[in-house]
């Protein structure tokens, strides 16, 4: 079944996930098994993303292998949480 993943990234900026774009996390994040989709933007104490994934583990061998590495000295997301995908709704 797939997952919501909801992780905040304290004291990110737009700026830092625009250096991990350039860097080509991005791109890499299109073919990374069980990736279906991403949505980010600013919150008040920093940045939140929201992903959907195949499963968990999907989402932790990306993170791991590809996020980690890349984040800025300092910054560091939190445990991100995960919600099993009940309902999918897109235009059209």
């Amino acid at each position: 079944m797939a997952v919501i993943m909801i992780s905040d990234v304290p004291g990110a900026t737009p700026d830092m996930m625009e250096e991990m774009r350039q860097a080509g996390v991005l791109d890499r994040l299109k073919a990374a098994p069980g990736f279906k989709g991403h949505w980010s933007g600013p919150t008040g104490s920093g940045y939140r993303v929201i992903e959907l994934w195949e499963s968990p583990d999907d989402w932790r061998a990306w993170y791991d292998g590809t996020v980690k590495p890349n984040l800025p000295p300092g910054v560091e997301a939190t445990e991100p949480t995960f919600i099993d995908l009940t309902m999918e709704l897109q235009p059209g």
